[in-house]
């Protein structure tokens, strides 16, 4: 057993550090618990995308810094350093099989101005972790690698960390930043209140020699496939490569049938005619609602692990500082209880959970399961104009349902069959639209309560 610690940090990607290097910095003894040997290696699949550098999200405009190389948090009022790459894109493109779509963002005009024009950009995430983990050493955390932590117990105002290799941790507080699957939440029962909506499975590649019509945009792409499965391409940051992932709601799916389809017959061929396959990064995680209540008995979880699929690279690193701030005041005062800690709890329930209703995130998801593929590219070709650039998963699910509103009257008097889908999908609940999902998943072997 180790000394005792004021803050036990479970789990080092992007949150977790943020969590132990800010606490480091407050002067706290952190002790940060990684499963993994090499923390900072990525074998996942990731897009690794900044979100966003075109709006707000959770209140805040990220800055990428590229003369001080730091991103920035002005409203929070933090910034990290970041000496890795990025890749700037200036469109995103959602297409039918048939190679019909809604554009948000005029690609040509928004690359003429540079940073100025730019959707978002990709970043190294490999890159930032090591600087983040390069932070929270000087700073004094103790790094404890290749431990896999299995759950807690609390007495006394300290709270026992347990791992499958036999060791114990113990502190006064926990962060918990051990994503989507997070044991955890699973252990304290945080997720025995969640709604759970499938498990999404997806097969990432990193390719070079891809030849989309826009080298430097985002592209997601509805395959003519059952069960429904989407693609999702971006530009690598300091590559010349491509990251082209396929995803699906229905694991056991032949998704290795459907991506060689994509790349050799029909629209996008074209694209692949040269391209190479230089890695394989699988992901598997489920979807859920979010977990109301963050804290449980010193343990506060953060980042994915309470949120609905992904809290995003900001996410992580805004709820990462949060919560460790809120630590750091909670042991300044001797408060050692949820109240000690509300500065976090209240900013989850106030500013995430009442702003950013995850089921706009989910409806991203639902249009295949409610149109075939012929439909659907019946509706994409009808949206003539540019939408507004905006890379948010929250807010641009409503810009393109605004765009999808005005064209209805066109489309219920040319195909009320379509019509009437669309309405359905916008008045069922999402437990029915992604009823067959829920039914294929496995909750109980990802993260139930």
């Amino acid at each position: 057993m180790h000394s005792h610690f004021d803050l036990i940090v479970v789990g080092a990607g992007p949150a977790g550090l943020m969590a132990a290097k800010t606490a480091g910095e407050h002067g706290l003894k952190v002790g940060l618990i990684e499963r993994k040997n090499c923390v900072t290696d990525i074998n996942r699949a990731c897009s690794m995308m900044v979100v966003t550098l075109s709006g707000r999200y959770l209140e805040d405009r990220v800055i990428l810094n590229t003369r001080t190389h730091r991103i920035g948090f002005p409203k929070h009022g933090f910034s990290i350093p970041y000496p890795g790459p990025h890749r700037d894109f200036y469109s995103w493109s959602i297409y039918s099989h048939r190679g019909n779509k809604i554009q948000l963002g005029d690609y040509e005009a928004n690359a003429q101005k540079g940073e100025a024009g730019r959707i978002s950009a990709t970043y190294d995430k490999e890159a930032l972790l090591k600087s983040l983990l390069a932070d929270a050493l000087k700073n004094g955390v103790h790094l404890f690698h290749g431990y896999n932590v299995i759950g807690t117990a609390t007495s006394n105002k300290q709270v026992t960390v347990f791992t499958a290799e036999g060791k114990k941790f113990v502190g006064t507080f926990v962060i918990g930043a051990d994503g989507r699957s997070s044991r955890l939440a699973k252990t304290l029962g945080m997720n025995r209140s969640r709604k759970y909506f499938g498990t999404a499975t997806t097969k990432g590649f990193e390719m070079t020699g891809v030849e989309p019509p826009e080298k430097y945009a985002l592209f997601q792409i509805f395959l003519p496939e059952y069960p429904p499965m989407r693609i999702w391409m971006t530009p690598r940051a300091g590559k010349d490569e491509h990251f082209v992932m396929v995803t699906c709601l229905h694991p056991g799916a032949d998704m290795d049938g459907a991506f060689n389809r994509f790349i050799s017959q029909g629209y996008f061929a074209s694209w692949f005619t040269h391209a190479e396959i230089k890695r394989r990064l699988p992901i598997v995680g489920n979807m859920y609602s979010y977990i109301e209540d963050p804290y449980h008995h010193q343990v506060l979880l953060v980042s994915d692990a309470v949120w609905c699929q992904e809290a995003e690279m900001t996410g992580a690193l805004i709820s990462g500082w949060k919560a460790a701030n809120a630590v750091a005041f909670a042991l300044a005062e001797g408060n050692i209880s949820k109240d000690g800690v509300q500065e976090y709890t209240l900013w989850w329930k106030e500013e995430v959970i009442k702003k950013y209703d995850y089921r706009n995130m989910l409806r991203n998801a639902v249009m295949p399961y409610c149109l075939t593929p012929d439909e659907i590219d019946v509706l994409l070709k009808s949206v003539k104009k540019t939408l507004q650039s905006l890379l948010d998963p929250y807010e641009t699910p409503k810009i393109v349902g605004e765009a999808l509103q005005e064209i209805m009257p066109a489309i219920k008097a040319d195909r009320p069959d379509v019509f009437a889908k669309l309405q359905k999908m916008h008045t069922d609940p999402l437990e029915v639209i992604f009823g067959n999902c829920i039914k294929a998943g496995f909750p109980t072997t990802m993260a139930s309560g």
